[in-house]
């Protein structure tokens, strides 16, 4: 017993023995960096980690781990941006949907999208949502946000998973073109607006978007008074007619789809204008340049 206690005594005072230096006991440590929450990167995607193949701005997937875009997946981060209002920068929060740093971001994002694609995003089969850092991050100093895209299999909702990337997709043969859809009829309006090539049996054609100005929401009824007028005349044109040349020969039908208060508040007020014949029918082929007459 008393030779162990000999022995740690030993080491006790070994463990105290000077060394050689300068005395000074803080000097030569090198100062650790600040903890920062990481950069996301852009140029990756994610895959769908739900079951459900709608979309939503709180949508799980939006935080699934990056993957390769040539393996199959559900979004794409396309642009990464750093929130600059000063506002926003100082809150102890992240911006929420509504707010007007939040629709600074949108407006980013869509002006992203479209440089991204080729040519206007509304022209695209996708869905673009920003996604801003979480509570945690934020209070981490994280000010940057995500632009994601999502294809659709059918206007306004609808996954539809793919494996290469949306870049480009309005340039060349335009391979991520709105074309035309089928929808279901429920009298004086439709839904589930599912798109299909033209060269398919289909409904109606897309024919471009009409967007009004920004300002105030007008209330739901004068949005879709005015959607209503804005993809008639948009229709019109596509189709090579004035709006009275059109009430002359008939036998069509407009549709417009798209904004909500809701979405206008964010800055998105674009809404869909699809053509076709009246009563419904299908057809093969396009509408653009042609009188109802020749449908």
């Amino acid at each position: 017993m008393v030779a162990l206690l000999a022995a740690a005594a030993a080491l006790a005072l070994g463990g105290c023995a000077a060394v050689a230096g300068d005395g000074d006991l803080t000097g030569d440590w090198a100062i650790l960096p600040k903890a920062q929450v990481p950069v996301p990167a852009s140029g990756v995607c994610r895959a769908n980690i739900m079951s459900e193949k709608s979309i939503d701005w709180d949508l799980a997937l939006f935080v699934a781990p990056p993957v390769d875009c040539k393996t199959r997946h559900a979004t794409e981060t396309y642009y990464v941006g750093k929130i600059t209002d000063a506002k926003a920068v100082k809150s102890t929060s992240p911006p929420e949907y509504g707010d007007a740093a939040f629709k600074t971001v949108y407006t980013n994002c869509a002006k992203q999208a479209t440089k991204f694609l080729g040519d206007d995003y509304h022209d695209a089969r996708v869905f673009i949502a920003p996604v801003l850092p979480t509570d945690l991050e934020w209070r981490g100093e994280a000010r940057f946000y995500r632009c994601e895209m999502i294809e659709l299999a059918a206007d306004g909702e609808g996954i539809a998973e793919r494996a290469a990337s949306l870049k480009d997709g309005l340039r060349g043969k335009r391979p991520a073109a709105v074309q035309c859809v089928n929808y279901s009829d429920e009298g004086d309006h439709v839904e589930d607006l599912r798109f299909v090539p033209c060269a398919k049996p289909h409904l109606a054609e897309y024919t471009g978007t009409y967007m009004p100005k920004d300002g105030k929401f007008p209330g739901e009824d004068k949005a879709s008074d005015r959607g209503a007028a804005g993809c008639l005349a948009v229709s019109a044109r596509y189709v090579g007619m004035t709006v009275a040349a059109l009430d002359a020969v008939g036998g069509y039908q407009w549709i417009h789809d798209g904004t909500s208060e809701g979405l206008w508040s964010i800055g998105e007020r674009g809404e869909r204008c699809y053509m076709g014949s009246y009563p419904g029918k299908k057809r093969t082929g396009s509408i653009k340049g042609k009188s109802p007459s020749r449908w």
